[in-house]
């Protein structure tokens, strides 16, 4: 069956915008997502593809990085994503931003995509209860904070001066605190759900 394109913006949708602009790479009409969980690429990452955009991914596993990554080609795909929902080509945290029509989208929306991009790049700590999430784009960073200000989220902002390019992090400490911010913002990663398991925060 051909690829489809969505014609309206879903959390869905968003979600795949988080994990690409977590850890995407776009190039030559290809699009490659690497995480070292395969569970993850199996139960979350294929069928989301799949449901969306009616596209199989292809799993590759890199062995010397002890990663996997899926990855599919399809011009009429890429073209949507670089084009109509302005993801950067090449490797996407590079030259990352977040568009207007998230800004702008209803709390829902920015809720799956948040959720994504946690999915990709955030981090739930093994020995305490804390999420943290770390990005060199400044307009992540600022669209996260506002979002959590807005959810009355408690969170620690940081910046930090890296090689090259300063480091916006931030920390949400707290069992209370994450189970109210995860009524939000759903993390479907499988290794992080089991980790906050350990904490008593699965939802």
């Amino acid at each position: 069956m051909p690829s489809k394109i969505p014609k309206t913006l879903t959390k869905k949708l968003c979600r795949i915008i988080g994990i690409i602009h977590g850890d995407g790479n776009m190039s030559s009409s290809r699009i490659h997502i690497s995480d070292k969980c395969l569970h993850y690429h199996l139960k979350e990452l294929k069928p989301l593809f799949k449901d969306i955009f009616n596209i199989k991914l292809n799993l590759y596993h890199d062995k010397n990085r002890n990663s996997y990554y899926s990855h599919f080609k399809n011009k009429k795909v890429y073209g949507y994503l670089t084009k109509k929902l302005k993801i950067p080509k090449g490797s996407v945290r590079k030259e990352l931003f977040v568009p207007t029509y998230l800004k702008t989208a209803k709390d829902y929306l920015k809720a799956a995509y948040i959720s994504g991009v946690f999915d990709s790049e955030g981090c739930v700590s093994k020995r305490q209860a804390e999420i943290n999430f770390s990005t060199t784009c400044e307009s992540l960073f600022k669209f996260i904070k506002k979002f959590l200000s807005n959810k009355k989220i408690k969170f620690s902002p940081m910046i930090r001066k890296r090689r090259k390019n300063k480091e916006y992090e931030i920390y949400i400490y707290g069992r209370e605190n994450i189970k109210k911010m995860l009524k939000v913002i759903k993390i479907n990663h499988p290794e992080k759900r089991l980790r906050l398991k350990n904490f008593s925060l699965v939802y």
